[in-house]
């Protein structure tokens, strides 16, 4: 009977203790979120993207536009030295077609300065020896023949140059002793230095075409010999692979096989590759 008494004021003391520590002083700590908030920034921005624009490319590149418009005012050498390169560039450009000229005469210089007659006891097949270079002898002939032809049409071009620059300067030359001659002496200044500048531009005109009129006499020159060699070895082709020595056969004296007779000399109109070329 006591233990059901205690029994029943612990059950009827159990909620007085609870809300008595409920009802303490000490304050509940706050529990910060900040997810949502960040998630509305976040489709705040996503929404916004279209007109809104965080990047500075624009206003980058205003400035750089500015910057390099300004060159008088800022040290600006990017174009400077952009327009240098490109004289540069030029300059190797123009000199391109007298490398590769003089790249092709070389060329032709190591065929024709090939022994035969050496180079066919070396081979253990004299028949496709002599053959190899009967056809390289015609491949520089072509060659030769083609540098020729493109040479003449630069060369008539480069005279049509030289004629109309002569006549600019000495129609400059003609102005100057006009004025000369009425003492206007500052008109005479400014022609003069016309003058001197048409003149300096016919000089280098007249320069180049002398250059390739020169380039065409070496080419034509060499292929004269180009086509003499030819004819010997096709005229001599069995006495070379069988290794014979002969007498006064035409051509054979090319090749220091002929024990005696007068050097061979090219008739008109029998080489095979001949072409003739004006020269200016």
């Amino acid at each position: 009977m006591m233990i059901l008494r205690n029994t029943t004021i612990a059950v009827a003391l159990l909620p007085c203790l609870l809300l008595a520590a409920c009802g303490g002083d000490s304050e509940p700590n706050e529990l910060h979120v900040s997810g949502a908030k960040t998630s509305v920034s976040i489709m705040h921005i996503l929404s916004k993207r279209s007109v809104q624009n965080n990047r500075p490319s624009g206003v980058l590149g205003i400035f750089s536009g500015i910057y390099t418009s300004q060159g008088v005012f800022l040290p600006v050498q990017g174009a400077l030295e952009g327009m240098k390169s490109l004289g540069e560039i030029m300059k190797g450009s123009s000199n391109s077609t007298s490398d590769e000229n003089f790249s092709l005469l070389r060329e032709v210089g190591d065929i024709l300065q090939v022994n035969v007659v050496d180079a066919l006891n070396r081979s253990s097949n004299r028949s496709e020896a002599i053959d190899a270079y009967t056809q390289s002898l015609r491949n520089v002939g072509i060659l030769a023949e083609r540098k020729m032809t493109e040479l003449s049409s630069l060369n008539k071009e480069q005279k049509g140059e030289v004629k109309e620059k002569r006549d600019i300067a000495r129609n400059f030359e003609r102005s100057l002793r006009e004025v000369l001659r009425n003492q206007d002496y500052s008109q005479a200044s400014e022609l003069e230095q016309q003058l001197a500048v048409a003149n300096a531009d016919h000089a280098e005109i007249k320069t180049t075409q002398d250059q390739t009129n020169d380039m065409i006499k070496r080419f034509d020159t060499l292929h004269d010999v180009i086509v003499k060699r030819l004819q010997a070895v096709e005229a001599n082709r069995e006495i070379l692979i069988a290794g014979l020595r002969v007498i006064d056969v035409p051509g054979i004296v090319d090749f220091n096989i002929l024990e005696e007779g007068k050097p061979w000399r090219k008739k008109k109109g029998s080489s095979i590759l001949q072409k003739k070329y004006e020269l200016y």
